[in-house]
């Protein structure tokens, strides 16, 4: 992978329902910005496989999904590893969490990002068998796509 180019990856399924939204979210951010500047990229997991999906590069930005309860559907948060708060594949209980993954990363000389930005987007559901968003989130989708897009921009 290019170093000089930020990766926009996303997290999740398509087949969960709002689990997907990062997925849809990438595919779409890939059709409207500049090629030239970014790579972008898809990934069920986090943990072990960020070694591998974000080593070498400068800048990172990972879309994923929470379900807090504390936050309207669709509000998105914005955390770096310093403020980091749990999401969904970032902090798997069957895989090494996100921070613990840049800790290891950090005691096997691998270089990752120096910028890592987050994006958390509250969700309805995921555990839901449908290629289709809850109502919530498919009402807000042109909202959060263009609100990730002026926080990359």
């Amino acid at each position: 992978m290019s170093q000089d180019k930020c990766l926009i990856l996303g997290f999740g399924s398509d087949a969960l329902s709002d689990d997907g939204l990062p997925v849809r979210l990438v595919s779409d951010l890939k059709s409207i910005l500049d090629p030239e500047k970014f790579l972008f990229g898809t990934s069920p997991l986090g943990g072990l496989e960020l070694l591998e999906l974000l080593k070498d590069l400068n800048q990172a930005i990972l879309i994923d999904t929470q379900l807090t309860g504390r936050r309207k559907p669709g509000t998105i948060s914005v955390f770096t590893p310093g403020n980091f708060e749990e999401t969904f594949h970032l902090s798997s209980q069957h895989d090494l969490s996100f921070l613990d993954t840049l800790r290891l990363a950090k005691e096997m000389e691998i270089q990752m990002p120096s910028d890592i930005r987050i994006f958390a987007i509250e969700i309805v559901e995921n555990k839901r068998l449908s290629f289709e968003f809850s109502e919530e989130i498919q009402s807000k989708y042109s909202i959060i796509l263009s609100e990730i897009r002026s926080n990359i921009a």
